[in-house]
Parts: structure tokens; sequence; C-alpha cells
């Protein structure tokens, strides 16, 4: 095969088929070259491992089977093959050439004795390169190519196998047994200071370099193979900078940095090439550095040789059809931006290569559909390009986007979006790319990437049909290739041309000239400024409509993604590339044959005249624009190396000699004769947590002092770390050749320094000396204070977590270090960082034997772990594993009651409810496995008591039941339903289960009298067999007396109902048989006779007179009676079964005498039972069909139940198994109350305290009686439910809470507790604490002078805080004070209210209020709680807000108000932060980015929570706003008392949108929030209201009224006492407020 000298890097056709002809067989596909330079050039690929051999999907590229071929230049090297077989990382490696060996010897793992190397030669200096990589990592098989061994390694590595034995080792040590150096070296590596000398070389890879799998060598070079990783630290610092969303995450990053540089370093390696592009990240961006990149590796990477400075000769063959298009190209291969826009500038580099450097530059990939190069349309093809004519040109100031989609509906999609955008998708999208290439592509990459169906006539047909049809830009193929209109499938024709040319050469060269034409060259830096630059971003993209739909996780990493080069507009272009320069076949040109040759006069930007077509003024203009704006790009040309560049990429011989020589890299290493000990205990005193103090200036200043170097290419690469860090920070490289060159003469420093915190400059100085001595060593920089304890703890934690080995082993070794309490003592944001790399473990899990390892995790974070961090890692876990419908044993597990009370109480009540309450409901239907289906029914049992009072439960888990019926509820769904009953008494199961019950039976049989769909009909039947189950259930629990008078008297019983309809199954006509029968045992033959009976004549008599009576033969039911086994099932075959089943049983229950009296037809029914059944009664003889006959297992849709054994151990702590008729009726906390047996009379009124011996407030009468079925089965619990909310505004319960006005209420979580505030005695401010459940004051705190204006309950430390104007800080249990924060009257002087604002004030003012003294700067006025921090957040009189750390007990900050941006100063009187619970843009801090204050003047201020500046200002009101709060992250609600509701879209223009709530007639003093609705009160009226967005306002968020309530109604005596204070229990759908004269009331 020709192969043309000097290069080392191939066109991609030929790469393909050089890789295909040398690894043929082995199961690798080509995926794409992989190019350093703007030309698809390269000496690398990325391969995917297909068990067939065919193509694949090379779009999104997100399976592990992809990866990357770097080929290694050089002659032949004779490599021995020596596959790894058992333990492959303690398998030798043998290099063998004519005259020297390397071996490894047997005896003594990890020597090697080496001799001489000759690199002068191009063998040995390949065998050097070679000895380098196996040095430095294990390469697990080294030799020539074999097809089988290379498919049995990537296999192996796809399945996680090939550092078993590292694993294995670790966990052996984890019980002190050391087994093989691997686990030792591998520690060594993570900093255990105690095997500091353990060099294991080439035995155990180091963690955070890349695996190297396999080197196989080919007839002239040799393969590498290595996993492709799915990022490089260049793509997330462009495309998703947020990623690393902390200082703390950027410490920890170049912690492991380091650690692999030091690892290089300590074996005289250095690496040369260290660059944001060069360090390779994982899904969890976990950092890599390559073998492949190290310099000497790189430097013989290729085929022929070096890469050479000019790559215009990559065509291996001759023949090639690709030469003829890369021969005029004239592109170095560095990417020096600045030298290619002057060439472009001045027409020395043509309009398509310049574009091609910028897309490089912009991450653009050749190969890659899901990230291809781009390139403009500049023509339609209606008609032959001609300059002279403005017919066919494509407007370039304007997107192909915008001139597909028009402005129209561009400013629609914009106006009408919750976030405002005008494109959704890129530029160049991959389908785009996949349609325009696919001629050329495989139908499976079409079928993956296009559309799954192949249809080949749905592809664009011509080049016209496709310009119109696509909204995305073109590919640089259509200016270069002829063959991508050539197809290779014989069902789909070429891509047509347009008429004005003959041939797709002629076409591509008048395509070709057209893009480089001068109207092109005119405006192409407008297309410039909408595709890369400044129209990308700000105000500017909304003028040219190029506002990009944002992501919606902008901390999730990306390979791709839109980088804005350029902040300015693009220059113009000065002269165009004239069509000699770069068409490639003059001779053959018409049109050079015409012109000749029209050179263009060279204009350099640093030295040259214009050309005669310019003015001089006029250049000289052109000049000083192209020239600044040059200047402002110096972040294109990024530098990272301190020495010479060119010195660095091509060193010479010498260099090499020096650094990598045998003496120095490949020294035999230093191994203990004798292995150490290893303690356990030691090691796990090594994880470590911050200390309170912050990194003290003098430490690091001492630090830096002590850094030195003594290799200076070891101190290079720190000079890179250096240049790296600094751009992580400014988001911004920190040097550029002209930086650099000024730092290097003159010592002065970039600007940019001054801009990184101290403790980051200080650490870059230090990196970036000028002496290379003076630069700290890896291992000193591993030892800086900028790195805290729990940096090192994480790292070594979290390291073995990356070896390629099986989950399960992994998680073995994870839950063993957690058990030990290293997750604790490495603090709770360590353990919370660990969090994302562990948990998965346990998602992902499979097999019963890591169930104990996955709960132990679980529960060991559940420890560690924030409320926050435990809801953003954990909960989405336990959801999904919930969520599975197969059975799995750690899906029992994590339904253990235990594990739940654990959940619970971290989690909050309202977090798990809404959460997990669902899925555990779910488990009970849809035919789950029997034994989760009893864990699922345990766990709401227990929950019932926990979930507070009774109409939770209502809500929470009856209603969701109920709606579960004729879904396949399984028999332990009605089993639970029952015994919830059971446990809240007769009053609950007669309040709230029977109407609910009743409505659905009565809802079934009318749908079953109208002819319905069989759907519906099916539901119909399953639905009332789940209904008579549920009622025959609850008859058992009931006593006599109430199942007499709630389903007999003054009523047809249910049961007889459904017996009289004749159109229904038989299985539901059997299950209610079953059901009466149960229902005439419980209340006995008496109770029978008088109300039962009655009703049984018009069923009796239709029974006897049944027409299919007489075709019943006798073999068929001949069978007596008497013969029967009576513990056999009777299964109704037909109708007249049912005489069978009822007339015997109810005749031994009453006597034939009493039946025979009731039943005219009693002889006719006798005879059938005698002819049918052989059946007559005997007087002597008992029932003959007990009810226990007639019970059958309930009929369940679809599934048969499942068989299986419940585990012993899953249910209670004694190994005995308890099954679901055990288990005993009472909740979690079942000390805590009594329990009452409802046979005996006992009624659950007793629970709770009544008034006047009426019953508790909470047995409100059926409010859900009157709901219709369909809505009823449609309103399943949560807090943002999409159905309205239904109110009656009536009154439940009302108590005195205090003697003067009810300031404010503050709901617990867990809707048991209401903590009220307001005028106590003596006119000082008290606060009462009150148990919902029976409304009992069980405690309080007196400690305050003053009114209390603002509570807060301090998340789940039981502390709480109230506010008179002094904070006081104190326990929610026992009203102890903890702590007071009050502020100096001296920093404040006393204001003196204005006219104005006293006017305003003392409208509508409240009774009892905080006004009179509010001026008092220093007081606070109100308060706001940042769980999610810790922190409280207070306003003042004089407008300034104050944070106070919880935690600490501390102050923090103090944001003092600018009286200049308001008319006057004044008071803040409410605060909220941003309403959603999610972390913001992936960071681990608090989501409450923004603080919105309310102010008494009618203002609202917006501040950045973090720096405090301040956002926006804005008049919200014309009166004092009252109150503020977040239903979505972007919006905020307002009342005030200028009567007015409003809704603030924090995205837009907050002065100019118009949402007025106007519907109340008075002020409104408070409002809250449950999902979209909004309750606010004003005097004694209650409004609701609801966010919507209508039609003719799109895209505003507006408030509609759903109805006005007045507080009196259900109220004896009416009081028209005024509402002060209102607060959602969105769990029970109840709602308190408070009163003007003290009264407490739940409404509902």
């Amino acid at each position: 095969m020709a192969r043309s000298p000097g290069t080392g890097a191939m066109c991609p056709d030929c790469l393909e088929r050089r890789i295909r002809s040398d690894l043929a067989g082995s199961g690798l596909s080509f995926v794409h070259g992989v190019s350093d330079s703007p030309l698809p050039f390269a000496s690398s690929a990325v391969v995917q491992m297909a068990s067939d051999g065919s193509d694949q999907c090379i779009g999104s590229q997100k399976t592990c089977g992809y990866f990357v071929l770097v080929v290694l230049n050089g002659g032949k090297t004779y490599v021995d093959t020596k596959k790894c077989e058992n333990n492959p990382l303690e398998q030798s490696l043998i290099f063998k050439d004519d005259n020297h060996c390397a071996v490894q010897a047997d005896s003594s793992p990890g020597i090697e004795h080496v001799g001489d190397l000759q690199s002068s030669s191009s063998s040995n200096n390949q065998q050097l390169t070679v000895n380098i990589i196996t040095k430095l990592t294990p390469v697990y098989y080294l030799g020539r190519v074999a097809t089988t061994e290379i498919r049995d390694l990537m296999a192996s590595y796809m399945n996680l196998s090939i550092e078993q034995d590292v694993i294995n080792s670790l966990n052996l040590l984890c019980e002190n047994t050391i087994s093989g150096p691997a686990g030792l070296g591998f520690l060594s590596f993570v900093g255990f200071s105690a095997f500091d000398d353990i060099h294991p070389s080439g035995l155990v890879r180091h963690p955070n370099i890349l695996p190297v799998l396999a080197v196989v060598e080919s007839s002239d070079c040799c393969y590498m193979f290595q996993p492709k990783a799915p990022y490089t630290l260049e793509n997330i610092m462009h495309y998703s900078p947020e990623a690393l969303c902390s200082d703390w995450h950027i410490r920890f990053f170049i912690y492991q940095i380091m650690s692999a540089l030091a690892y290089l370093h300590d074996f005289g390696v250095h690496h040369g090439n260290l660059k944001p592009s060069t360090i390779l990240m994982s899904d969890s961006l976990w950092p890599y550095l390559s073998i492949s990149d190290i310099s000497h590796v790189k430097q013989n990477r290729g085929f022929g040789g070096p890469e050479g400075s000019i790559l215009n000769s990559c065509c291996a063959e001759e023949d090639c059809s690709s030469r003829s298009i890369f021969a005029s190209f004239n592109l170095p291969s560095s990417l020096d931006w600045s030298s290619h826009f002057k060439r472009w500038w001045t027409g020395e580099l043509s309009n398509y290569e310049y574009l091609l450097v910028l897309n490089k530059l912009a991450g653009r990939r050749w190969g890659d559909p899901a990230f291809h190069p781009v390139m403009p349309w500049v023509i339609d093809f209606t008609v032959r390009p001609d300059e002279n004519s403005d017919i066919g040109w494509r407007d370039l100031t304007k997107s192909k986007w915008r001139l597909a989609k028009g402005d129209e509906q561009l400013d629609f999609t914009y106006s009408s979006s919750d976030v405002p955008y005008h494109v959704s998708d890129e530029c160049l999208s991959e389908l785009a790319v996949c349609s325009y290439k696919a001629r050329r592509l495989s139908k499976t990459i079409l079928r993956s990437a296009v559309r799954s169906v192949y249809e080949p006539n749905e592809y664009p047909s011509s080049m016209q049909r496709l310009y119109q049809w696509t909204p995305d830009e073109c590919i640089p193929e259509f200016y270069s290739d002829p063959w991508i209109f050539v197809s290779l499938h014989s069902e789909m024709s070429n891509l047509a041309l347009p008429s004005w040319v003959t041939s797709s050469e002629e076409f591509i060269c008048l395509h070709r000239d057209a893009l480089e034409s001068d109207r092109v060259s005119q405006q192409l830096h407008h297309w410039i400024d909408i595709t890369f630059g400044y129209k990308l971003a700000g105000e500017a993209s909304v003028e040219a409509k190029n506002v990009m739909l944002p992501p919606s996780d902008p901390s999730r990493p990306k390979s791709i993604g839109r980088r804005q080069l350029f902040t300015k507009p693009h220059p113009k272009r000065l002269i165009s590339t004239p069509h000699s320069a770069y068409h490639n076949k003059v001779e053959s040109c018409a049109r050079c044959q015409r012109k000749g040759s029209n050179s263009t006069t060279d204009v350099l930007l640093n030295d040259c005249n214009p050309p005669n077509m310019f003015s001089q003024v006029d250049y000289l203009e052109e000049f000083e624009q192209a020239t600044l704006f040059m200047e402002l790009q110096h972040h294109l040309n990024p530098i990272y190396s301190y020495s010479n560049t060119a010195a660095c990429c091509c060193s010479s011989v010498k260099y090499l000699k020096r650094q990598f020589s045998d003496q120095e890299v490949l020294q035999p290493d230093s191994v203990l004769s004798v292995v150490p000990d290893f303690d356990f205990g030691s090691y796990l005193e090594c994880f470590e947590s911050d200390d309170s103090s912050s990194i003290g200036y003098q430490e690091l200043l001492r630090w830096k002092q002590r850094s030195c170097s003594v290799i200076e290419h070891h101190a290079n690469d720190i000079f890179s770390i250096g240049c790296i860090l600094a751009e992580i920070y400014l988001h911004r490289p920190l040097f550029d050749a002209s930086l650099l060159a000024a730092y290097k003469e003159t010592g002065m420093l970039p600007g940019a320094l001054h801009e990184l915190p101290v403790h980051v400059r200080l650490l870059v100085e230090s990196c970036i000396q000028r002496q290379w001595e003076r630069r700290p060593c890896s291992k000193h920089l591993l030892e800086s204070p900028y790195f805290p304890p729990s940096v090192r703890s994480a790292y070594m934690f979290l390291a073995p977590l990356q070896l390629l080995c099986t989950s399960g082993d992994r998680l073995k070794y994870v839950t063993k270090l957690a058990s030990e309490g290293t997750l604790k003592a490495m603090g709770e944001f360590a353990a919370e960082v660990c969090a994302p790399y562990c948990l998965p473990f346990v998602s992902s899990s499979r097999l019963d034997v890591d169930t104990e390892s996955c709960l132990r995790l679980l529960k060991e974070f559940l420890k560690c772990l924030s409320v926050q961090a435990a809801k953003k890692h954990i909960l989405p876990i336990i959801q999904k594993i919930l969520q599975v419908p197969e059975y799995s044993h750690l899906k029992v597990s994590l339904l253990q009651d235990s594990f739940v009370r654990e959940l619970w109480k971290k989690l909050g009540k309202q977090t798990y409810i809404e959460k997990v309450h669902p899925l555990v409901i779910a488990n009970l239907h849809n035919s789950p496995n029997k034994i989760t289906a009893s864990s699922a029914s345990i766990v709401l049992i227990g929950s019932s008591e926990e979930l507070g009072i009774p109409i939770t439960v209502h809500q929470q888990t009856v209603l969701p039941l109920i709606h579960s019926f004729g879904k396949g509820l399984c028999d332990d769904g009605i089993e639970t339903l029952v015994r919830i009953g059971g446990l809240l008494g007769e009053s609950f199961i007669v309040k709230q289960i029977l109407p609910l019950l009743r409505n659905v039976i009565h809802f079934c049989i009318d749908s079953s009298k109208v002819t319905k769909p069989e759907p519906q009909q099916s539901w119909n039947s399953f639905a009332l067999i789940d209904g008579l189950s549920a009622l025959e259930g609850l008859v058992s629990v009931l006593p006599v007396k109430a199942v007499l008078r709630e389903l007999l008297q003054d009523q047809v019983c249910l049961h007889i109902k459904i017996l009289m309809l004749i159109h229904l199954d038989l299985d539901v006509i059997q299950v209610a048989a079953t059901a009466f029968v149960d229902l005439c045992l419980r209340i006995g033959p008496d109770n029978t006779v008088i109300h039962v009976l009655p009703h049984l004549k018009e069923l009796f008599a239709e029974l006897a007179f049944f027409q299919d009576s007489s075709a019943v033969s006798l073999p068929t039911k001949g069978l007596k009676i008497s013969e029967r086994n009576k513990s056999e099932t009777i299964k109704m075959e037909s109708r007249i079964d049912l005489v069978l089943l009822l007339y015997p049983f109810l005749a031994s229950l009453v006597g034939i005498e009493k039946l025979r009296e009731y039943c005219s037809t009693w002889f006719l029914l006798e005879q059938s039972l005698q002819r049918l059944y052989n059946w007559k009664f005997e007087p002597s003889s008992k029932c003959s069909i007990s009810g226990e006959n007639l019970k059958t297992q309930r009929f369940q849709p679809g599934n048969d139940t499942s068989s299986e054994v419940v585990p012993t151990e899953l249910f209670n702590g004694a190994g005995s198994s308890v099954s679901q008729s055990q288990i005993p009726k009472t909740g979690w906390m079942a000390a805590s109350k009594h329990r009452f047996r409802l046979e005996h009379g006992t009624s659950s009124d007793n629970l709770s305290a009544s008034t006047s011996g009426n019953q508790p407030w909470f047995w409100f009468p059926s409010p859900d009686s009157s709901w219709g079925v369909p809505d009823l089965l449609g309103r399943s619990s949560g807090l943002k439910d999409e159905l309205p909310w239904k109110i009656e505004a009536s009154v439940l319960y009302s108590a005195r809470a205090h003697p003067g006005a009810l300031r404010s209420l503050e709901v617990h979580d867990d809707e048991c507790t209401i903590f009220t505030g307001g005028v106590g005695p003596g006119f000082k401010g008290s606060i009462q604490r009150w148990e919902l459940a029976n409304m009992n004051c069980t405690s309080g705190y007196y400690g305050h002078e003053e009114v209390v204006n603002s509570i807060c309950i301090l998340s789940i430390t039981g502390k709480v805080a109230s506010c008179d104007g002094t904070i006081h800080i104190w326990n929610g249990q026992t009203g102890k004070l903890i702590a007071a924060h009050t502020e100096s009257s001296t920093s404040f002087p006393l204001q003196t209210a204005s006219v104005e604002q006293a006017n305003m004030l003392n409208q509508d003012a409240l009774s009892g209020g905080i006004l009179s003294n509010a001026f008092r700067g220093s007081l606070y006025t109100t308060m706001h709680y940042m769980a999610s921090e810790d922190k409280l957040v207070a306003g003042m009189g004089n407008g300034s807000i104050r944070f106070i750390d919880i935690s600490r007990d501390q102050k923090l900050h103090l944001w003092k108000s600018d009286s200049a941006e308001i008319s006057f100063s004044s008071l803040v009187s409410t605060i909220c932060s941003s309403g959603s619970d999610k972390p913001r843009n992936g960071s681990l801090v608090a989501s409450s980015s923004w603080i919105a204050a309310g102010l008494s003047s009618g203002y609202c201020r917006l501040l950045d929570e973090r720096s405090g500046k301040i956002i926006a200002v804005w008049r919200a009101h014309d009166g004092h706003i009252t109150k503020l709060a977040s239903p979505e992250d972007h919006l905020i609600a307002s009342s005030s008392l200028d009567k007015t509701l409003r809704i603030w879209d924090l995205r837009r223009n907050l002065s100019v949108q118009s949402n007025i709530f106007r519907s109340h007639s008075d002020g409104i003093f408070d409002f809250s929030v449950w999902g979209q609705d909004l309750l606010s009160v004003s005097r004694n009226k209650i409004a609701l209201t609801s966010l919507s967005r209508p039609t003719n306002e799109i895209g505003h968020q507006q408030l509609v009224l759903q109805n006005l309530y007045s507080t009196d109604r259900g109220v004896k005596y009416k009081n028209m006492s005024v509402l002060s204070a209102i607060s959602v229990l969105p769990l029970s759908r109840l709602f308190v407020v408070g009163t003007e004269d003290g009264f407490l009331k739940i409404c509902h």
C-alpha cells in the first residue's frame, strides 16, 4: 500500500480503509477520525465494538462500546504476544529486539531488567514508546494483531472485569488481610502515606490514568486501544461551565489531576501537553490523563512519521477519491486564530478554510453528525449564481432558521414561551447532517438518527428541495466533495443537481466560487456574528431573533453546544480570495482560462500598502477595526506551556535522550522485600473533615515559600496546572502569546489574576513563577493548604469506585467503608459529593445478595446527608426502586418499617407523602408480587397514625386506594383499607370510608344499566368486586348497631341491589352473595328477619321463575349437597346457582318457617333445589352451606397471585414470619395512644378531646359524599394537583388562641403542629403551640415584650424563631430560649416618618401591630427562613436586610438599603426567596439565588442572594406590601393593603406587567400558596384564585378568581371577625386562619 512520506495523519477514507484492513475480523467498525487540525486528517480514530461487525449509531455515542484507536508510527517493534489471562495485573511483559530485551522477572513482580535502548533508530524509538506505556499503566493485551483476543478484551472491558483483582484485594484489606501488591499499590496512589514507598509500575492503574486496553502490532505501526471518554475539560468549560458547581469541586478536580501528574513525575515522565482538551472526563466528571497525550507518545503518533506543519498530502493511495479534495488546502496544523484571521482578512486564506478554523475553535468535529462542521448556505439553487444579479443569493444577515420559520413565528415563540427563545435546536442538527449525507451513510445510521423505518423516498431528492426543506445550515462537503451526491443505496437515487450544471464536479466548483465571491465575502461577517459571534447572547441575539433555548439543566455535562467565540462584531473582509488560489484544477477550469490569473495584492496587518480599490482613509479605518478586534480575542490563542511551543511539540533527539532515557524512565522499581503490615483502623483515620476555620492566608504564604522543583520539564507541567486552574475560575485563558512574552520579558503578571479569589491567586502565582526552580513540585502541591482534608478524604473514598470491576464488588467495598463511619468523619458536604458516585450502585443492583449492602449504604447516607441533599440524591433512588413493577428483595427491604421510619424522619412528612407515599400505594395494584404487596400494606397501616389527623389519612391513603378500585387492586390493598378503618375507629369508617364506597357502588350500578364499551363494563365489574370486598371487611369490624344504621335501616341493602341485576357478571354476583352472607351472619338472625328478608321477596320471585332453570340437566348439577365437602368452594356457573348460595343458608340461619313466611315462591325454589342439587331441608341439620364455603379468592384481572413465601426476616426481628391477618392494628407509635376494639362499642371519638360532648372537629359530615365518582377517582393527592381545589370555606373548629389579635401563624411540615403569635396578657407578645388533632395548646413561649409579627419553624431541628423587633430563637418543645438577636441602635439612627408614609401605613392598619415603632431602624420587622442554607433572613425598619446563621448562632452580613433608589426610606414588610427546593444549576448550595423584599412603600426589591447586588427595583403596589411568596422559581406573588393581589414573572420586564387581581374590597392582609392556587384573606372574606395564562395575553401568568367566601359560613352566631393570617395544609386539604379577636379556625 503506497503511503505519502512525511505525514503522520491520513484523510478519513484512507484511515478507514487502513484500519479495516489491519483489524479485519476484530468486530470493530470505524466511526470517525479524531483530528487535531481544522481539516479532517487524523492519526487516531473512534471505533465501535459491534457483535456483528456492522455499522452502528455514530451520533450521540452514549454506549460504552466506543473506543479510541491511536496509531503509533515507526518500524517494526517485534513485540512478542503476551496475553493476560488469570491475573492480568501481575503478568510479566516481554519486549524483544535483535540486540536487547526488557524482561520482567517472574520471581519478583514489579522488577524489570532493562538493557540499553538505541533511540536513534525508528524501531528503538517506538520500543521506548511502548516501554513507557507499559511502565505507566497495565496493558491487558500486547502483541501482534489477533482478532479473537482483541474481541475478548473489548468484551471484558464492557463487562467491567479487567481490574477485578484490585477490588478483591481492597475488599480483603478491609478485613486486614493482604493478598498481593495490587491493593497496597492502589492505596499508595490515592494518598495513603503508609505505602508511599510502594511503586507497582505497570501492575496497577492509577485511578486518574485512562486505561490502555491493548497495544497491537500491524505491518509497520502499532495500534493503541483506549476507551472513549465522553467529555474533555474543554467541553465542560465551553458548553456546561456550571457543571463544576462550587469552589470545592474545582479543588477536588485539580487534586485528581495533580495526583495523576505526581504519579507520572515519580517515574521521570513529564506530560508536556497538559491543557483542557487533553484532560478527559467521565460521565460523573472524574478526570483522566491519557498516555497517548504525553508529549513523547504524541510525537510518535501517526503512520509514517511526525505530523508535518502543512497537511497537504495525506492520502495513502494514489487513486484515493479525496486526494483532489484536499490538494489545494493551505492550512497549517497549528490552531493560531490570529494568523489565520490576518490571512483571511487580506485574502490569502479562503472563506472555506477560515470557516473551518472557526469550526475547530468552536469544538466541532469532522465525522461526528452530532457536532459536524457547519457552513452557510449562500445560494438557493433556483438560478446559476451571478454576482451581478440579486436573484438566488441567500441573505447572510439572517440565520437559516429565521429564513425558514419567518419572523412572525419566531416572535410568537419568543413571546409565548415560559423561557423566551427563538431557536430550539443547533444551527446544524444531527438529523440534518444525516439527511444531507444520506446517500453516503449506512442504513443502520439512517435508522438510528433520522427515522427507525427506512424510507428512501422521504429524503429530499434535489439540492433545491433540500435547501427549502431544512432550517439548518450547510455542511463543508457540499463545497468540496463531488461524491456526496452519489448514492450507495440502489433504492435511493442520487441527489439531483440544479439544472444549470452538468456534473457534480462543476457544481462543486460553482458552489465554492459562490462561497468565495465578493458578494459573500462582504456579508460573511454577519453570518459569523450569528453563528459564532456576539449575536449569540444579549440584546443583539434578541434583535437578530437568535435567542437559543437554554438547557433544562445547565449543570449537566455536555460535549456539544454553541460556543460564542467573539463578543464584538466581526470585521468585514478586506479582499476576497482569488479563484486560482483555491481552485485545484486551474488547467481545466473555464473561469481560470477565461479570466487568467487574477492575483490579489497582499495586504498584511503588520506591513503593506492598501489595495487600489480602497482609499487611504477607508483602509486605515478597516485596518484599525481589524487590529482592535484581534486584540480583544486573545482567548482564542491560549497558551498553557511556559517553554517554546514549537520545541514542546517537536522535541529534538537530544531532549528525548535527556528526559526519556532508560536510566530515568525505565529504572527498576524499589520493591519492599517484606510486605508491610496493614491496619485497617489506621486507614480509616485518614478520613477527616474540614475544620470550621477558613484557609489561612499566612499558611498559604509559608507553603509558597517552601515551594521548589528539581526538573524543568516537570515544572512546566506545573505551569500548565496554574493556567488551567486560573481559566476554570476566570472562564477565559490566562495567557496568550503576547501576554506570555510580556511576562517572560518583564515579569508583569496578567491583570486577570486580580479577579481570582485570594487563595486561588496565591496558588496560581506559585505555579507560574518565571524561575522554574521556584515552582512547587507535584507532591508538594498535593500537600498545599489549598486542598482541605475533605478533598483528600473524598478522593481516597471515591478512587476505588473508578476501577473497572463489577458493581457488586465496588458496592461491597464502599458499604464497608461507609459503615465504619468514614462518611461521618468526612463531614456533611464531602458525603454529599460522594453520593452521586456511590448511590447509583444501589439503583442498578439486580442481585438479592447485594440487598444488605444497598440497604446499609442508603442508611449511612441518610444519617450523614443534609435534608436537601437527601432529597436530591437518595429520594430519586428510592423512587426508582419502588417504581419497578417486578419483585426485588431490595424493594421489600425498603418497605420495612424501620427504614420507612428513618426516611420519614429525614425527609419530613410533606416530602414523604408527596414523593414516596403514592409509590407505596402503587405497589398494591396492577397485580403486584404478593411479598411486595404485603410489605406495602404494612407500611400504609403503620403510617396511618403518623399522618396525624384522620382527614390526612382520608386524603392521602383512603382516596388513592379507592381510586385504585377496578384497576387491579390486590387483596392486601382491600385489607389495608379495612385495617386502617379499624385502626381509626367507627367514626372514621362511617363518616369517611362508607360514603365513598356507597358512591362508587351506586355509580357502578348505574353505569352497568347503560350499554357501554367493553373496557368500561369490565372496569365496572372489577370496581364492584373491590367495593364489595372492602364493604365486607368493614362490616366485620363495625359494631352491629353501626352496620344496621348505615347499611340496612331505612334503605335497601346494597348487596340485594346488586343481586337483583341480572346482567352483571357471575363473578360480581358471587362476591355480592358472599358479602351478603357475611352481613347476615354479622347482624344475626333476628336483625336478618327484620331488615333483610322483606327486601328479598323480589329477588326470590325472579329466581323462582328463572327461564334457564329447566335447561339445566341433572347430570350437570346432580351432586347431592350432603355429599359435598363443606370446605369446598362453590363456583357459580349460572344465575340459578344463586338459589343454592342463599336459600339453604337463610333457612338454617333464621329457620325454614320464617324464610317461607317472607318468600311467597318458596315451593318453587325448594323444588328447583331438589331437582338440580338434591337439596332438601332437614330440620335437625345445621347450615349445610356456611359462609366460608361461599368465599372464593377475590377475582383479579389478568394475573394469578403469587405463591412465594414471605422472608421471615423482613417483618419482625425475631426470625418468624408474620401473616397479614396477624398484623396488629397499631401504627408506628403504638405506645403513644390507646387502641379500642370496635366490637365492644368504643368509638374513636375518644381519641381526641371534644367540646360539650360533640364529636372532634375533624369528623366533618361526609365532605366527599356529594362528589361525583369520576371527580373522586381523579383526585389523587399531591401538593400541586392539576385539578382546582374545591374548598367549602366552612369552619370545622374554632378555638380562642390569644386574648388579643392573632398576628401570625406557622404550620409545621407534618401538619400536626401549629404555632400562633399574637397579643398575650398585658398586651405583650405570646406564642402558642397547638396540636392539630385535638386542638390543645400544649406549650408556648412568652418571652416577647411586643406583639410577634413573624414566626419561622427552623427545619427539623425543633427550633422556632419569632420576632417582635428582636429575634428570639427557642426550643419548640419546651419553650426555652436558646438565643436572641438584636441590632445596635447606634448603627441605625432614628428615622422620622414622612407624611406620605404615615398616611399610607395608617390606612386599614391592623390593631395591635408593629407599625407604631417600626421606624426605629434597628428593629426587625419580618423574617424568612432559607431551609436549604439554614439561614434566617430578617428585614429591618430602615429597609436593610440581616442574615443570621442558625447553626452557628451568629449574625452574618448586613445589606443596607440605598434610599436613593426609592422616593423615601421604608421598612421591609415581607421577604421571600426562590420557591423550589431543587438546587439551581447543579449547585450544592441553596436554590434561593435571589431574595425579594417587599417594602411598606409599595416597592419591591430583588437581590442576588450571594452577592447582595440589587437585580431590580420596581413599584409593585400603591400601598404597604403585606406578603410575598414564590409559587415557582421565576414567579413572585404579592399582596398589599391597596386591595390588590399580583403575580410577577421575573423573566420579563417587571415594570410593564399588568397582572392585577382586584376582587377584594379591602386591603389584603395575608395569602397562602398551594400549587397553582392562592388563598387570600381580606377582612372576613377569603378568595381562591388560580394561576392561568389567558389566550388574550400569551405568555403572561394571570390570577383568575375561582370563588369568594365568607369565613362566617357554618358558624351559628356570625361575628364578622376580621381575618389576619392564613396558611394552607396541603396534605389534609384544609386551611387555618387567624382572626383579629384572637381565634384560630380550621376550615375546609
